[in-house]
C-alpha cells in the first residue's frame, strides 16, 4: 500500500514538472511571435526581435526530454503549438494584434518541424552518446535552419529575393552565437545527470 502511495506521489509530482514546463515553453513561443513585429537592422539587413527567443526554445524541449522522455516532450511541443494558435486567434478577435494567418501558418509549420527534427536528433544524441557540443549544437543549428526557412518562406509569400537569403543567413549567424552559450549548459546538465543515474 505504502509503495504504491508514493508511486503515485511521485507520478503527480513528475505530471505537475511536465505542465511547469509546457507552460514555459509555451510562454517562450508566443513571446518568439509577438516579438517577430518588432525590427532592427544589422548593415542592410533587417531583423526582427524574435530570433533571441527562438533558441531557447529548443532549450527548453531539450530539458523536457532530458527530464521526462520523448513521448513527453512530443506531446510539449504539440500543446505548445495549439496554445500559440489559440493566443493569435484570440489576440485577433481582442483587436490587441491584426493577424495575418499566412506568417502565422509559416510559423507554427517551422516550429513544429523543426522542433520534431531537434527531437529526434537530440532524443538519439542523448540516449546513445556522450553528448558532444558539436553534435549538439548541429542539432540546434539543423533545427533553426528549417524553421526558419519555412516561417520566412511563408512571410515572404514564397518569393526567394536576395534579401531573402541575406536575412536568412544572418538570422542563423546570430542565433548560432546564442546555442553556443546554451550547448555550455545544456551539455553541463546532462554531464551532472548521467552522473547521478550512474
Amino acid at each position: 500500500m505504502r509503495k504504491n502511495s508514493v508511486k503515485k506521489r511521485v507520478a503527480r509530482e513528475e505530471q505537475v514538472g511536465v505542465w511547469v514546463y509546457v507552460l514555459l515553453l509555451t510562454a517562450v513561443t508566443i513571446l518568439g511571435w509577438v516579438l517577430g513585429n518588432f525590427d532592427f537592422s544589422v548593415g542592410k539587413t533587417t531583423l526582427t526581435i524574435a530570433i533571441f527567443a527562438y533558441p531557447f526554445r529548443y532549450f527548453i524541449a531539450n530539458i523536457i526530454t532530458k527530464k521526462y522522455g520523448y513521448k513527453e516532450t512530443f506531446n510539449a511541443i504539440s500543446y505548445s503549438a495549439c496554445l500559440l494558435l489559440f493566443f493569435a486567434i484570440v489576440a485577433n478577435i481582442l483587436g490587441q494584434q491584426e493577424i495575418d494567418y499566412v506568417p502565422l501558418t509559416g510559423e507554427i509549420l517551422g516550429y513544429l518541424a523543426s522542433q520534431v527534427v531537434n527531437l529526434v536528433f537530440y532524443y538519439y544524441i542523448f540516449i546513445n552518446t556522450d553528448s558532444n557540443k558539436f553534435a549538439l549544437l548541429a542539432t540546434y543549428i539543423l533545427a533553426m535552419l528549417m524553421d526558419n526557412f519555412i516561417s520566412m518562406l511563408f512571410s515572404s509569400r514564397m518569393i526567394l529575393a536576395d534579401s531573402f537569403w541575406r536575412t536568412y543567413f544572418v538570422t542563423i549567424i546570430i542565433e548560432g552565437i546564442i546555442s553556443v552559450g546554451l550547448i555550455f549548459l545544456d551539455h553541463k546538465k546532462i554531464r551532472t545527470t548521467r552522473k547521478i543515474v550512474h
